[in-house]
């Protein structure tokens, strides 16, 4: 059994309980250190804390205990759909808040759970155990929002097409850091394929496909060198928003593969980018089915993304 102890100093205040464990150089990955603290392991003030993204104050004293052997055999839990993540159900169509690091389809590590599988899941759980499920669109693993998915073959067709005319309605929030000049601005130009090496897209003179995306300010924080932008991309390319905001120097905050470095700021909110980037699909407006109205979905913010609006002082939330 192994136990380590901490004592929460000042520079450490509000940071989340899994991240500030991770900080203090235990030899586990912080996936591990989530599950330690889903098992009952981990005590603040000598009570159980179960909340991974419970804030930790000045002077909290913190004791875990954990076994290696043991946390070889947790295995990843399943992601179930609640009901806050459900958006749409109607016309053989399913819109689901994605939540940041859920993948949206299968990847090479089968053990990993997906939006597909979690929507098969529900269907079963609602009388439907054979139904098929088509995704009509992707979102990266860390970006979070609306996903949109089909149950017949027809209704697939009928979104896809939607999309492939640009005829669909997106918008996404963003916050990156710096702060532009222009409180709207416009970026458009071609884009390579994602490479099989670096899994990274790059902007190509020629050879790639052609992108773009309009950009506004809402809300910009000077002292701390951040923006919250609002993203309209009239095309769909892989990593296109986060690489567009990247090569005009604002970087998605927490992205991994585009933000070159670290961007300084407090512990607590690097504590909060350290979990995901902050891209959010927050509207998706469709025609769910013939002789329907057009439908507008919002995808209410993740957790993580409020808790660093609020801590870095932002009055925007939308």
């Amino acid at each position: 059994m192994k136990i380590h102890n901490f004592k929460v100093k000042a520079d450490f205040a509000g940071m989340r309980l899994d991240q500030f464990i991770a900080l203090q150089g235990v030899e586990l990955s912080k996936r591990k250190i989530r599950e330690v603290i889903d098992a009952g392991g981990v005590y603040i003030n000598r009570k159980r804390a179960r909340i991974a993204s419970r804030p930790v104050n000045p002077g909290d004293t913190i004791e875990m205990q954990y076994s290696l052997e043991n946390l070889k055999r947790i295995k990843q839990r399943e992601y179930e759909i609640q009901p806050s993540d459900l958006l749409f159900d109607h016309h053989h169509v399913i819109a689901i808040n994605k939540p940041p690091g859920l993948p949206t389809q299968a990847t090479r590590d089968q053990s990993v759970v997906h939006l597909e599988a979690a929507v098969k899941k529900y269907l079963a759980s609602k009388g439907h155990p054979n139904a098929k499920v088509f995704l009509v669109h992707r979102l990266d693993k860390e970006t979070s929002g609306v996903v949109l998915l089909a149950t017949t073959a027809e209704s697939v067709t009928f979104l896809t097409d939607q999309f492939r005319c640009r005829t669909v309605g997106k918008e996404y929030l963003a916050l990156c850091s710096g702060i532009p000049h222009e409180k709207k601005f416009t970026v458009e130009c071609f884009l390579s394929p994602i490479d099989k090496r670096t899994g990274n897209v790059t902007v190509v003179r020629s050879g790639g496909k052609p992108s773009k995306t309009f950009f506004e300010v809402i809300e910009s924080n000077k002292a701390l060198g951040m923006s919250l932008i609002r993203c309209r991309p009239e095309t769909g390319r892989s990593h296109q928003i986060r690489v567009h905001l990247a090569s005009k120097g604002f970087p998605i905050i927490g992205d991994k593969k585009y933000q070159p470095g670290k961007m300084p700021m407090t512990p607590a909110l690097e504590s909060l980018a350290a979990v995901h980037h902050f891209l959010h699909a927050f509207h998706l407006t469709f025609i769910p089915a013939d002789n329907e109205k057009p439908v507008t979905l919002e995808a209410p913010l993740p957790i993580n993304f409020l808790e660093f609006l609020k801590a870095a002082n932002f009055s925007s939330r939308s």
